[in-house]
């Protein structure tokens, strides 16, 4: 995922955070807000109770695959942050299905 896509700095977390709306399954919760900037950020939060550092970054380098093929269609003018619920291991068919649902119920896509 390109980095112009990613919500980088701590405050651009916390204006989320502080503003959002939500969408979630079993599997993720998206937290989203409009922003003032043309194009539509991404970040991923996941804490520590989902394992090492090893379980934790594969989780967040799946749904950053799996949200660069769905960038392209995502509405302009939204910051997102995603959430995951389990921390057993995610299926890339499973990651795609459940955030292409969630960003459909929220009206992004």
């Amino acid at each position: 995922m390109k980095s112009i896509y990613r919500l980088k700095k701590n405050y651009q977390y916390n204006y989320v955070y502080k503003h959002a709306k939500s969408v979630g399954d079993r599997n993720f919760l998206i937290l989203f807000c409009t922003s003032n900037v043309a194009q539509s950020k991404v970040g991923f939060s996941i804490s520590k109770k989902y394992g090492g550092a090893v379980q934790r970054n594969r989780i967040r380098r799946q749904m950053k695959a799996v949200m660069s093929t769905i960038m392209p269609s995502l509405k302009n003018g939204y910051n997102l942050v995603i959430i995951p619920r389990k921390s057993e291991a995610y299926l890339h068919k499973d990651i795609v299905l459940s955030l292409t649902k969630l960003l459909k119920r929220a009206e992004l896509v």
